[in-house]
């Protein structure tokens, strides 16, 4: 057994039920979620509001933390989705920095550190 990724599942899970509440009107239901967080990388397969059959994603990522400003930056290297007119829409995104400053920052970053995202 893997001790160091004994927990890892568990917070998948977190993840998983916290993008599918934060997009769920998006997202139907989420099939699969993984986390590599040695690569910082996202694969999801979700069942998308209006879409017939399911959709494989993937985003490799970079979070930054500024703990002093309560600060967090989210920023996607790079993004795949199976279906192609929402790849075109995700291109659009990728490269682009997001970030959350002040008290909702403070949360993230606790959650971010918490779940092992960084």
């Amino acid at each position: 057994m893997d001790w160091l990724n004994l927990f890892d599942k568990p917070k998948d899970f977190l993840i998983k039920n916290a993008l599918q509440y934060y997009f769920g009107r998006y997202i139907k239901r989420m099939l699969e979620l993984s986390v590599d967080r040695e690569n910082k990388k996202v694969r999801a397969l979700v069942e998308l509001v209006g879409e017939e059959k399911p959709i494989a994603a993937e985003a490799q990522y970079e979070i930054f933390i500024n703990e002093t400003k309560d600060e967090v930056r989210f920023k996607a290297n790079s993004i795949s989705v199976s279906r192609e007119w929402i790849d075109l829409v995700a291109q659009e995104f990728t490269g682009q920095e997001f970030s959350l400053k002040g008290k909702n920052a403070a949360r993230i970053i606790q959650l971010v550190k918490g779940i092992g995202l960084i």
